[in-house]
């Protein structure tokens, strides 16, 4: 498959052969269990046409089965599925049933912004193409003898989370096709439920157009009662074998609105003109960060940072219940916040302040900000805390601007009093009762106290300031220093306790074990385990290393942890805790572990370590390999010597943070900025984010 990727990309970037897209291998996110999705789309576009598989999982798709057809729409990298809908697929004769029409392929190519393979068959040779809220498909029903005649199916019933994920429940309400005179387009919609997200039924509108197939003529299908299936039978005007296109948009408010973007977008431009256009726009948005490196290592680097700007989605204008900016799809906040979105204020901050005034719109509309926003629905499930505080506290302490301080504050104040639990308010822990995640949720609760502190200590709210600051210490209630591992000589873990403040056992009655890892959505922590947990104090690492006995000891845990596989990166909470190692004066051996987790959990055959999570484990090892390393929510990066030796930034405020390697042996000697040596190993935003040299000795 690369061989095929690469042999295309020497033919067709020639005029660009420094674009960083083509770096980009697509097929990584299919390895393990990343779950990207393998089509192409534009950076946070709204739509995200890729080809789908029989047993394609919670993105679609899965290499090596044959084909079933192109939907418009996905999530990429998440745990669960959603959408896949607007399925298109080309056929010789017709077939309308469900697994009637898969095909194996060959000749596949992958990039950001174009996707083709041939349906062997039909021999039908497939192109696809993405705009922002459309796609451009180009159908070449290449010779076949004996072949019946050429055929489009537009399935409007299928979606993955009914067909292709069926646990995840969906089901196809109903819905419409009709030719549209005005806009000689063939438009509808469908209405579904199901797939991960909110369960309220949603819907999705389309329009298509084409000047090759007859859309006027399409012949009409629909299931008994006009909900198990409806579809539609699209002849091409010739059944020559010519190339021949056809556009599709997508929209979640409205047919008209889909009308508008596929005219926008795409009528009067030509597929091969948005091929090209999708991907300078690649280009741009990658061209951000530039490296020196070997094939091998910038594939691995821009696979990373591409990941990194594809969700969540930006549809503004286009959410069914209100108007207005509208980013949607976070999978999830609880992920995001932590590298992806201190990433994205480095290099795209507009996008950042656009996110906030969204989350601040929906609270003028709604009352709330909730964590994750499903096809502009609401979703109260939590992951964690209340992590949007988060995101905004990072923006606040490095100055972005764009949206409202004032409302963003009164917003986070509300958060701060009304969305913690009442027991955590009132003891500082979640006893052992009904509620989900106790210990978990408390830990990331006293984070975001601790980010609403900082943003009242600006906004010169002084007494809250210091009322949150004290609440943020509340995960030390839940720190029992007399807890020890059972296989390890290290004491002091995070553990549930009752209301009476009794420390509880394991609920089957044993006594608690620091090392057993909990699922989703369960009593004790979500998904991960009391030693990764028990490091989550982003805000307080001096008081968790006094409690765990000191740096020594704190070096000792740490290594163990990871040693033994105890501390899991393949999940957010442990995405900082290597960098503990700089508390205790060690950033050596953040450098060693850092090291080792980079080799261990990213590879191009291997893919993530787990879901890539919606750009969290991209930007990770994004900012790893550029030697800085945010702590968000804070004003500052923890500094550990770049995979590469040679990196520029186009940071948003337009300047240009150069940082370079010099190696002259196993340890970092000093390290430089603007020719000053600096002392420690931290760095504030403020000091880099109008650019600079940074050189690591």
């Amino acid at each position: 498959m690369r061989r095929i990727l690469s042999a295309f990309l020497l033919l067709s970037c020639v005029s660009v052969c420094l674009a960083q897209s083509q770096y980009v291998d697509l097929f990584m996110g299919q390895q393990g269990g990343s779950n990207c999705v393998i089509g192409p789309q534009l950076p946070h576009g709204s739509v995200n046409p890729s080809p789908q598989t029989r047993d394609g999982g919670h993105d679609g798709y899965k290499p090596g089965e044959p084909v079933r057809g192109f939907g418009q729409l996905h999530v990429s990298g998440t745990g669960w599925g959603r959408y896949g809908q607007i399925l298109l697929s080309p056929q010789r004769g017709f077939n309308a049933e469900e697994d009637g029409h898969d095909s194996d392929i060959t000749d596949e190519v992958a990039t950001p912004y174009y996707y083709k393979c041939l349906l062997r068959r039909y021999n039908i040779l497939c192109e696809v193409a993405p705009h922002h809220h459309s796609a451009a498909y180009r159908f070449t029903y290449q010779s076949l003898d004996g072949a019946d005649e050429p055929t489009l199916l537009l399935d409007v019933a299928h979606s993955l989370s009914q067909h292709i994920v069926p646990e995840q429940h969906g089901e196809f309400l109903g819905g419409n096709i009709h030719y549209d005179f005005r806009n000689q387009m063939l438009c509808g919609y469908g209405t579904y439920k199901g797939g991960f997200g909110s369960a309220e039924p949603y819907k999705i509108y389309f329009a298509i157009s084409s000047p090759h197939f007859n859309l006027q003529q399409a012949a009409i299908g629909a299931g008994q009662g006009n909900i198990s299936r409806l579809f539609a039978q699209i002849k091409p005007i010739t059944s020559d074998d010519k190339a021949k296109d056809l556009y599709v948009a997508v929209s979640l408010n409205s047919e008209s609105n889909a009308c508008q973007y596929l005219r926008e977008e795409c009528l009067g431009k030509g597929f091969g003109t948005l091929r090209d256009n999708a991907r300078e726009a690649w280009n741009t948005a990658l061209d951000k960060i530039q490296i020196q490196g070997t094939d091998e290592e910038k594939q691995l680097f821009y696979t990373s940072l591409y990941f990194s700007m594809v969700m969540p989605r930006d549809r503004s204008n286009d959410n069914p219940r209100f108007g207005g900016e509208n980013i949607d799809d976070h999978y999830c906040i609880w992920d995001t916040w932590r590298t992806c979105y201190p990433l994205l204020t480095l290099i795209d901050e507009p996008f950042v302040s656009k996110t906030i005034r969204s989350f601040l719109l929906r609270y003028q509309n709604d009352g709330k900000c909730t964590p994750t926003f499903t096809s502009s629905l609401e979703w109260d499930w939590r992951q964690g805390g209340d992590d949007v505080e988060n995101v905004i506290a990072d923006a606040f302490v490095k100055g972005v601007g764009g949206f409202d301080r004032d409302e963003a504050y009164r917003w986070m104040k509300w958060s701060a009093l009304n969305n913690r639990s009442k027991e955590y308010q009132l003891l500082g822990w979640q006893p052992e009762v009904d509620t989900l995640m106790l210990c978990s949720n408390a830990m990331e609760y006293a984070y975001n106290d601790f980010c609403v502190s900082e943003v009242a200590k600006m906004m010169g709210d002084k007494a809250f300031a210091k009322k949150m600051l004290r609440r943020s210490k509340s995960w030390q209630k839940l720190f029992n220093t007399s807890l020890k591992d059972s296989d390890a000589d290290i004491y002091g873990f995070i553990q549930p306790r009752r209301e009476n403040g009794q420390w509880c056992g394991d609920k089957q009655g044993g006594a608690f074990s620091p090392s057993k890892v909990y699922a989703s959505w369960v009593e004790y922590f979500y998904e991960g385990n009391s030693w990764t947990y028990s490091l989550f104090t982003p805000h307080d690492f001096k008081s968790l290393i006094r409690l765990s006995g000191g740096k020594k000891k704190m070096v000792e845990r740490l290594c163990y942890g990871f040693d033994h596989e105890h501390i899991a990166l393949w999940n957010e909470p442990g995405f900082l805790s290597p960098f503990i190692f700089h508390h205790c004066d060690r950033p050596d051996l953040t450098s060693q572990y850092v090291g080792r987790l980079r080799q261990k959990n990213f590879s191009l055959d291997g893919g993530f370590c787990d879901n890539e999570d919606s750009g969290a484990m991209g930007s990770w090892y994004v900012f790893t390999g550029i030697g800085l390393f945010p702590n968000a929510g804070q004003d500052y990066y923890y500094l550990l010597p770049p995979a590469y030796s040679d990196i520029t930034l186009r940071l948003s405020s337009g300047g240009t943070l150069h940082i370079t390697r010099e190696d002259t042996g196993s340890a970092v000697k000093a390290i430089y900025l603007n020719g000053k040596k600096l002392n420690g190993n931290t760095i504030k935003h403020s000091q880099i984010k109008n650019g600079g040299e940074l050189h690591y000795k």
